[in-house]
């Protein structure tokens, strides 16, 4: 972390169960042993260990709820650790018992005085961060100006943007909540976080749609890692890029220069960068430019040469991007599939073990949908080989029990629209030369 520029680490993973859904439970002695190693070990690197305090169906009233995290916080202090967060994200943004209720006048102020109270305990030696239960959208609500009136001014509040994983964030973004949280937040930026309904896509891109003036609007940056450790940290590289210098910051160039940084050769970043392009679904393209990869021309050079693509296959990929002019010719695509071979091949060779394992269901997709495209072109080029085509439809039915997500229906399309057309010229006597 420290090599490629990030000063903090925040331990805050909701698999951990001690730490998320059975909070209140301690941890063993064991555990705290391996925090204090933790702790050792990010020193070292001259990266700050923040410790996160989770509290789901908190009580605000019962005694024994506060000890148990005020327990947890002081176990972790006896490691060695100085800096916290208080997380009530994703939890009900009402009161669960009629005693806290009515001992406080909303939720917002219960949080801020529990904020409060932790705070105390971690006193002057560390940082104390607080995730609201309410951390993204306009950043106008009624529980934000109550949490900026009645938490500390010492206490950092984590937001998200405009939307749980944003697309964009300016400075425009951030003005309404700065205003109700009396302080600049500290964006909890959600990428290349890969969770919940993203697991199948691997967030192996760079960082995009952050104005360079964000920086200076925010009191710090937090980039939430995804459940795949070394393809985060290929996104995470452009990340600390656009930290660095923000104003000369290039989305595309600075993912190169991660994909080399995190590869042994040449060959194997040129494979990253081709599986990344074609796996970009995420929440920073949306919907509209998750197919906006860079085959289509070869895809549309290659049915132009043959007069177009076979009207009776239907329509093409929805949401795929304009067609563009062209110049007829198959050699493109035939090329590309080849390329898509070598490509595949390299990434299930990967020296790096780590990156090999975390790609390697997206490996899987792309080599299989490699397949698809060499029978069905071998189906076109042997129109009167029924079987071949019958090969082209399995192999298909085969590629999508995989579930990763590598450039959606684009090569399912397009080798059945090959289908199709070999079945037309066999009808037609084979009015085409067979390849060889």
């Amino acid at each position: 972390m420290r090599e490629t520029g990030f000063n903090a680490y925040l331990y805050a993973p909701k698999n951990d169960p001690i730490h998320r859904n059975r909070w209140r439970e301690p941890y063993a002695t064991t555990e705290w042993a391996q925090f204090a190693r933790l702790y050792a070990h990010a020193q070292e690197a001259g990266v700050e260990l923040i410790f996160g305090l989770s509290a789901l169906a908190f009580q605000y009233t019962d005694a024994a709820h506060l000890a148990a995290l005020r327990g947890k916080l002081r176990a972790a202090q006896r490691c060695g650790i100085r800096s916290f967060a208080l997380l009530l994200d994703d939890i009900p943004s009402h009161f669960e018992n009629s005693r806290d209720a009515t001992a406080f006048p909303d939720l917002a102020r219960a949080q801020a005085w529990l904020a409060n109270e932790l705070l105390a305990d971690v006193g002057e030696d560390g940082e104390f961060y607080f995730c609201p239960t309410e951390y993204h959208g306009s950043g106008n609500s009624a529980y934000l100006w109550a949490l900026g009136a009645s938490v500390d001014a010492r206490t950092q509040i984590l937001w998200t943007g405009p939307d749980v994983c944003s697309p964009a964030i300016s400075v425009a973004d951030l003005s309404r909540v700065t205003d109700a949280l009396r302080r600049k937040p500290v964006l909890w930026d959600n990428f290349p976080v890969n969770d919940l309904d993203m697991q199948h896509d691997p967030h192996v891109a760079p960082l995009r749609g952050r104005t360079p003036e964000l920086i200076a609007a925010t009191a710090g940056y937090f980039a939430a890692a995804g459940a795949l450790p070394a393809a985060s940290r290929v996104a995470l590289r452009t990340t600390a890029a656009f930290l660095r210098g923000p104003h000369r910051y290039d989305p595309d160039a600075a993912f190169t220069e991660a994909a080399r940084a995190s590869t042994a050769t040449p060959q194997e970043a040129e494979a990253v960068l081709f599986l990344a392009d074609l796996a970009r679904r995420s929440p920073l393209v949306g919907p509209e430019g998750a197919l906006h990869h860079a085959l289509w021309p070869a895809i549309d050079a290659f049915w132009a040469a043959r007069g177009g693509a076979p009207a009776e296959a239907g329509p093409d990929v929805p949401r795929r991007p304009a067609t563009q002019p062209v110049t007829p010719s198959e050699a493109p695509l035939r090329q590309l599939v080849r390329d898509m071979e070598v490509h595949a091949e390299t990434l299930a060779h990967l020296v790096d073990l780590a990156l090999r394992a975390d790609l390697a269901p997206w490996t899987a997709k792309l080599a299989g949908w490699a397949r698809v495209a060499k029978y069905a072109l071998g189906a076109l080029d042997h129109p009167h080989d029924a079987r071949a085509r019958e090969y082209v439809l399995e192999e298909i039915a085969l590629v999508r029990e995989n579930f990763h997500w590598v450039a959606g229906d684009t090569f399912d399309t397009f080798a059945r629209r090959c289908v199709w057309a070999a079945e037309t010229l066999a009808q037609a006597g084979g009015a085409a030369q067979e390849r060889a």
